[in-house]
């Protein structure tokens, strides 16, 4: 395994680099995610900006999956979607921030 450089999501330093370089580094999460290779991350913030963001970031994964599986109208993938955008809503609530992948 090689080293990798670790990601650091810090939802109390957000500024407009921050703003840029989250898309790209939820993308590279997400990507470690499907495929299960180890990617070291750090989550910063308040309990619940930290909470939102795990459950919006594995929303995303679960809909991503009930798409590939099952296709967009699967009753399976639309339930999944409506998770995703409930747990949207909650990160967006208590991070201030649009979710990236909307």
């Amino acid at each position: 395994m090689k080293d990798q450089e670790e990601i650091i999501i810090d939802f109390t330093q957000i500024n407009e680099s921050f703003l840029v370089m989250m898309g790209a580094q939820l993308r590279l999460v997400l990507n470690a995610l499907f495929t299960g290779e180890f990617f070291p991350v750090t989550v910063r913030g308040t309990r619940s900006q930290v909470r939102s963001f795990t459950e919006a970031l594995a929303g995303e994964k679960r809909y991503l999956s009930s798409f590939a599986q099952h296709g967009l109208n699967n009753p399976k993938t639309l339930k999944d979607k409506f998770k995703l955008n409930r747990a949207v809503k909650s990160f967006e609530r208590d991070t201030g921030l649009v979710w990236p992948f909307k």
